[in-house]
């Protein structure tokens, strides 16, 4: 009786022993998770504020020397392009593209090279640079880059020692950083899940288990304690509903969608795929003088529209949202003045100034309609649908909309918007543009690879 007694009460206790060390191990994964998503959002956070300081300067200097900006914009340009393709030419353009072709990449030494942190964390003070100078960028795209690289790093430390992380992979990592960096940069936790699954995943195989959408989740409400839960844009108090209402959302989806697909495949083919065949080697091997060539282009947009292509945008989505005029070219402008940008291969994003681009369309339709509608959802139903033309993610460009301006309400309009800009698009350019330009990214990997193969092989013989 006594030996069966001490016999349970021995198993019993190495049961509990098992469950408590199970427990344990869970809680400190867990906790490990959050320090990353803590570290995501702290990056974004100083990221955002770095900006705002770039964007604000960048107004002063501009405003009280307009000359300057003739000569500041094409060196800066050209400083930038220099820079970027020999010291940093993993952190040209938005970013994303890199996160996408690293997610798609095989599991070799190769994998991460597009998101090692050391050389990923240079987009922070080459896009604030390129934000001081007036090219037209976003520090969305970048933020996405950077938190990948920012969890991805923190990762392999904890599996190095052994802490956590041995049940996820690489590109888990990755998506849980990248989708987190988004999440906090728009202050739109769902917004970030949405586009952990509809951009990130799209043609590859990810486990979204509930540690992935718990880093995804946690990254952007960390950033919501830290600095309120306010949407990025000031809060849409339009209408919800106007008079031919379907017949709006299809006009404002089509025209979106044509100039979104003509966006994507300007960004895509770039100044040397758009340019007669006899001066594309001149192009490619010119940079720094189409640099030059490029700001001058920059400072005469800049100086017609009064300094609204410069930055991000923000303070034309603001005035638009608001009901306030916007100037009914500033939306073509700002379309151009992007692309302008984005063929100089420096760092910066495209997403706010996508938003700006279809506020900006958005107030031209409500000028052609002689005010009959109410402009403020014209803005909205734009933002969105421009947005989704440009990137082909109608989802995800609804509900960064939505959580943008605190517009639930008209959650489903921005949808049905979206998904007709996002048809439209394809039209213009067949393939989303992330990943057509995550294609290169991959490409290039792959004949590095390639090349330093030959190159060991050399040594060998």
């Amino acid at each position: 009786m006594l030996r069966s007694f001490i016999f349970h009460l021995r198993y019993f206790y190495h049961k509990k022993l098992r469950q408590t060390h199970r427990i344990s191990h869970k809680t400190l994964e867990f906790v490990c998770l959050l320090i990353g998503s803590t570290f995501v959002a702290l990056f974004s956070f100083g990221f955002a504020k770095l900006a705002d300081m770039g964007l604000e300067f960048n107004a002063y200097w501009s405003a009280k020397y307009p000359l300057a900006v003739w000569i500041v914009l094409p060196l800066g340009l050209a400083f930038l392009t220099w820079f970027t393709a020999k010291y940093t030419p993993y952190v040209g353009g938005s970013g994303i593209p890199q996160v996408i072709a690293s997610i798609n990449l095989p599991y070799n030494g190769y994998k991460t090279k597009l998101v090692k942190f050391r050389q990923t964390i240079w987009k922070i003070p080459l896009t604030f640079f390129a934000m001081v100078i007036g090219a037209s960028v976003g520090r969305e795209g970048p933020s996405v880059q950077v938190g990948a690289a920012v969890m991805l790093s923190w990762g392999n430390f904890c599996r190095k020692y052994n802490f956590a992380f041995r049940g996820l992979s690489t590109n888990e990592l990755i998506a849980t950083g990248a989708a987190g960096g988004l999440a906090a940069a728009f202050n739109a936790p769902l917004a970030g899940v949405i586009f952990a699954i509809e951009e990130l995943g799209r043609g590859v195989m990810l486990r979204w288990e509930r540690r992935v959408l718990l880093g995804v989740l946690a990254a952007g409400f960390i950033l919501v304690a830290i600095q309120g839960n306010s949407p990025y844009f000031p809060a849409y108090k339009g209408a919800t509903a106007i008079p031919y209402l379907y017949l709006w959302l299809a006009i404002c989806g089509v025209v979106c969608g044509v100039l979104g697909g003509i966006f994507g495949r300007l960004l895509a083919k770039g100044l040397a795929g758009l340019s007669p065949l006899k001066w594309r080697d001149w192009i490619r091997k010119h940079p720094i003088y189409i640099a030059l060539l490029l700001g001058l282009v920059l400072a005469a947009m800049g100086t017609y529209s009064e300094g609204q292509t410069y930055g991000t945008g923000y303070d034309v989505v603001a005035r638009a949202l608001e009901g306030q005029l916007v100037s009914p070219e500033v939306g073509i402008l700002k379309l151009f003045a992007t692309v302008t940008t984005y063929w100089n291969g420096i760092a910066g994003g495209i997403f706010t100034p996508s938003l700006t681009t279809g506020a900006g369309i958005g107030s031209m339709l409500w000028e052609i309609s002689n005010g009959m509608v109410d402009q403020r959802f014209l803005v909205i139903l734009c933002m969105a649908a421009f947005l989704a033309g440009g990137t082909q993610s109608p989802v995800t460009a609804s509900v960064v909309v939505m959580e943008m301006t605190g517009a639930q309400p008209v959650l489903i309009w921005l949808l049905i918007s979206s998904i007709i800009a996002s048809i439209i698009s394809r039209q213009f350019s067949p393939k989303p543009f992330y990943h057509f330009a995550a294609g290169r990214f991959r490409q290039r990997m792959q004949e590095q690879q390639a090349e330093d193969l030959r190159r060991n092989e050399i040594q060998e013989k």
